[in-house]
């Protein structure tokens, strides 16, 4: 079943919601990490395909550094979607079952448009000793869409309220229309009715105590449980690979999204770090792999453990 978007439904809200809140429009934006992650994966060892010398992982949203940031999207979502669609909503797609649908082929991978951030580097760059890789937005969005977190602040909340007061015309039975499966598959296609509304809300809510990382991320809904590489079709986002590695006790599931060199624009080395013998050993082994025109910079903010 194809999703229904007639223009009956009025759904200009959803495209407001987009440029408002969504659309990305940083010129570089920020993977704050480890030097052992750089070192280990991200750059391509081995003689990597062409534009394939960037490998990063979408973790699955069960699996984020917080594990109540989910929470905090779908009681967001839910807050602000309720008051008009009450009864389909809480009678059909907040059903357990589809909940937990999304949230087993959600995969996220996280970027920020902060930079030299002294937040930041203390909590995802290794207490001031990693690094903020800075990569071109425009290359990013030739591989995968990069969405703005939403954060659930009261100001957001009444807008958001406000836009959909003003829909009309929505049939009773919309829910009914619609497939979980059609649009998990088609998931940056499905704006153009409420239930994808909802999915990007509750996948980019985020709690405002957060504000400050200007977090962006790139979402992939995976159709299947792809495990066997032979199979897989790797043009398509929820055809990937899932893999998996470990994390202190905990078993995590994960796919890989590779990119062209061109993509890294610069290199922040953190705070904390012996800034004169880091520069030089990452200069000497970027140009060894061949990323001779990645930038380094030093951070510049004071930092202590």
């Amino acid at each position: 079943m194809k999703i229904d978007t007639t223009k009956d439904w009025n759904l200009k809200m959803v495209d407001l919601f987009v440029s408002k809140y969504v659309k990305s429009d940083a010129k570089i934006l920020y993977h704050y990490t480890s030097v052992d992650a750089l070192f280990g994966g991200i750059i391509v060892k081995n003689e990597p395909k062409p534009d394939k010398e960037i490998c990063l992982w979408a973790t699955n949203c069960r699996y984020m550094n917080d594990p109540e940031e989910l929470n905090t999207g779908i009681q967001f979502a839910n807050e602000v979607l309720d008051s008009f669609f009450k009864e389909s909503i809480q009678d059909e797609y907040k059903q357990k079952e589809n909940e937990e649908l999304l949230k087993d082929r959600t995969y996220i991978t996280s970027f920020s448009s902060a930079v030299d951030c002294l937040p930041m580097w203390g909590m995802y760059g290794q207490n001031g000793q990693g690094l903020a890789l800075g990569f071109d937005t425009t290359v990013i969005k030739t591989n995968f869409i990069l969405s703005k977190c939403v954060y659930a602040t009261d100001e957001n909340k009444k807008w958001l309220k406000e836009e959909i007061s003003k829909l009309k015309h929505v049939p009773n039975d919309w829910w009914k229309q619609l497939e979980v499966e059609n649009i998990l598959s088609n998931f940056f296609e499905s704006f153009g009715n409420l239930l994808g509304v909802y999915i990007l809300l509750w996948s980019l809510g985020k709690h405002p105590a957060y504000e400050y990382e200007k977090e962006e991320r790139a979402i992939f809904q995976i159709m299947k449980d792809v495990h066997n590489q032979d199979t897989q079709d790797s043009s398509k986002p929820n055809k990937k690979t899932i893999k998996y590695r470990l994390r202190g006790n905990l078993i995590v599931p994960y796919i890989e999204l590779y990119l062209p060199k061109s993509a890294l624009k610069e290199i922040w080395i953190g705070p904390n770090n012996d800034m004169k013998r880091a520069v030089q050993s990452l200069r000497t082994y970027l140009d060894y792999m061949g990323f001779n025109e990645v930038e380094i910079k030093q951070s510049k903010v004071p930092y202590r453990d």
